[in-house]
């Protein structure tokens, strides 16, 4: 081995470089077969001691850091101009640490993992973010959170939503006319306290009615990344359509926002939220909608005799089978001639077939078990009164159940019989409406396959309520707070982290990686930030971990050795 210079031409100068080299004899000749660059001639004296390292055979320590997802979640933060933008919308009496810096580190940590507040600290020093909030040393205890959360009150959040919103049209060039709206609530282990007029008792959606819920909304854009761009988080015990028409006025407030023309929108939601109100509301301003309609109602019953004969073919799904419908005019609601399509799609029917004949055959075993263990058993099962409340109220609970498995009992003999059977008509009736759904939109030039694609464009916003509901990141649950105010900004530091989430993968997909979201999150959590520590006072030597070439991909996406490592 042995040290030789080397000349190197660059864009800001020419410089000499020091180097190390070996040589290996090749045909009687002498042949450079190795080298490493030691550093640059005139920083030698400055390079010594890191040379003394690099070439001692001292031991060394290795610790090993989180880099890939959290300094990704970060960039795109930086990116967005969040800390910025929430600065800009909170004026704070004290302290020295932003609030926006705060809730960047909230939303990256929420985007990331899961823990309370009890263990930001812990997660926060496991990570190398003190290269980038150094001021977050021993400052990330729960009390200091939850001051900082203080500052987020409604108005507030409305307000920092609305300039995002600005930011992702200027910066992201996020260009939706199409939005999806839907309510969804989430259960709590909250008592009944003054403070707290959010968590109330009403219908909820995982069957946990026995606790109190909070409410919350999503408006999302209707592309393949479902950015948000407005929620609302609101009383447990207020109906879906109650919500709703006080929420068009915010949309459209958010709409103005974003310099959106009102009929130049379209909106998507269920039919949860239909009423007459709300269909004026959205006809008053132009607003195009896109909606469902509850086969019940008078107007729609008498679609269910047109024969499938008279459909027509939507389009072939990849399974082959083919999605169809009848499209017709109608005055539903507004009294004006809008559009309603009906469609049929032999997949869902043979789900809701499947799924009734399983209900069925369920009722009938547990009826069949009570008949044979406990009939007669007891005086209280040789009572007609008691096993009919029996029956009714533990094993054909609902009507539609009593409807499809008519029973009889009678008595003979001191003992009571019970026979049954099914009903085939009831049957047919309970399919009747299977496999079809009714859409009502006013976007009447439309062709009938966008406004069927449109209305199922719904299923974006259900999947971000699924990320809300991810118990491994992002989650709304667990939630450690019981006061309105501090509900509110909990829910919106999870919003911000689905929205962060979100465009972390549209960036991803727009620089050339085709994998799933939930793909490109683990492979970025693969990614590791490696220390060597010397028993010296200099600074660690630092590296990253083999990449694979998605993450190597992601790490040029979004700059981040440039950006982030020192």
């Amino acid at each position: 081995m042995y040290l030789f210079e080397k000349q190197v031409n660059s864009r800001t100068g020419s410089y000499t470089y020091i180097c190390l080299g070996h040589n290996k004899r090749e045909n009687g000749q002498a042949k450079r077969v190795w080298e490493a660059t030691l550093c640059r001639k005139d920083k030698l004296e400055e390079s010594l001691p890191i040379i003394k390292r690099k070439l001692s055979s001292r031991s060394r320590e290795i610790e090993e850091h989180p880099f890939g997802l959290e300094y990704a979640l970060l960039s795109i933060c930086d990116d967005l101009g969040l800390a910025d933008i929430i600065n800009e919308c909170v004026e704070k009496r004290n302290g020295t640490i932003p609030v926006g810096d705060y809730l960047t580190v909230l939303v990256i940590n929420r985007a990331s993992v899961l823990n309370s507040k009890n263990k930001m600290q812990s997660w926060f020093d496991k990570t190398t973010l003190f290269r980038r909030f150094p001021q977050f040393k021993n400052a990330l205890t729960p009390q200091n959170i939850f001051n900082q959360m203080a500052y987020l009150d409604q108005e507030t959040i409305r307000s920092i939503e609305s300039k995002i919103c600005k930011a992702l049209v200027t910066r992201y060039k996020v260009d939706s006319d199409c939005f999806l709206f839907d309510p969804t609530n989430f259960f709590t282990y909250i008592r009944e306290h003054e403070q707290n007029t959010i968590a109330q008792r009403g219908h909820n959606k995982k069957k946990r009615n026995e606790l109190r819920q909070i409410n919350a909304s999503l408006l999302v854009t209707r592309d393949e990344f479902n950015l948000p761009i407005m929620h609302e988080t609101y009383e447990g015990n207020i109906p879906d359509v109650t919500h709703f028409k006080a929420a068009i006025t915010h949309i459209e407030q958010r709409f103005k926002v974003i310099g959106m023309e009102l009929p130049a929108v379209t909106l998507v939601f269920d039919k949860g939220n239909n009423s007459d109100d709300a269909y004026k509301m959205l006809d008053k301003d132009g607003i195009h909608f896109v909606s469902s309609v509850r086969p019940s109602m008078a107007k729609v019953k008498n679609l269910f005799d047109v024969p499938l004969s008279e459909y027509s073919v939507l389009w072939k799904k990849e399974n082959g089978t083919e999605v169809l419908g009848y499209r017709v005019a109608t005055d539903l609601y507004l009294g004006k001639e809008n559009t309603l399509v009906v469609t049929f799609d032999h997949d869902t029917f043979d789900l809701h077939e499947y799924n009734l004949d399983k209900t069925i055959h369920s009722a009938e075993t547990e009826l069949k078990s009570f008949v044979e263990r406990q009939l007669n058993s007891k005086p209280q099962w040789r009572d007609k009164a008691k096993v009919i409340t029996k029956i009714d109220r533990d094993i054909l609970k609902n009507k539609e159940l009593q409807a499809l498995i008519p029973y009889t009992i009678t008595e003979g003999e001191g003992k009571l019989q019970v026979t049954w059977s099914v009903d085939d008509d009831a049957r047919d009736e309970a399919l009747n409406d299977a496999g079809k759904s009714f859409i009502f939109t006013n976007q009447n030039k439309w062709s009938t396959v966008d406004i069927v694609k449109t209305y199922r464009a719904q299923k974006g916003v259900e999947d971000q309520f699924k990320a809300l509901n991810n118990r491994n990141r992002i989650s709304v649950m667990p939630m450690y707070h019981w006061t309105d105010q501090k509900i509110r900004a909990h829910v919106f530091i999870s919003v911000l982290a689905l929205l962060v989430s979100n465009l972390l993968y549209r960036k991803l997909r727009q620089g050339g990686i085709d994998a799933s979201a939930e793909t490109c999150i683990k492979e970025l959590e693969g990614i590791r930030e490696i220390h060597a520590c010397y028993e010296d006072n200099l600074p660690a030597d630092i590296a990253l971990t083999r990449m694979s070439s998605l993450q190597k991909l992601a790490v040029k996406i979004l700059d981040l050795k440039r950006k982030y490592l020192p």
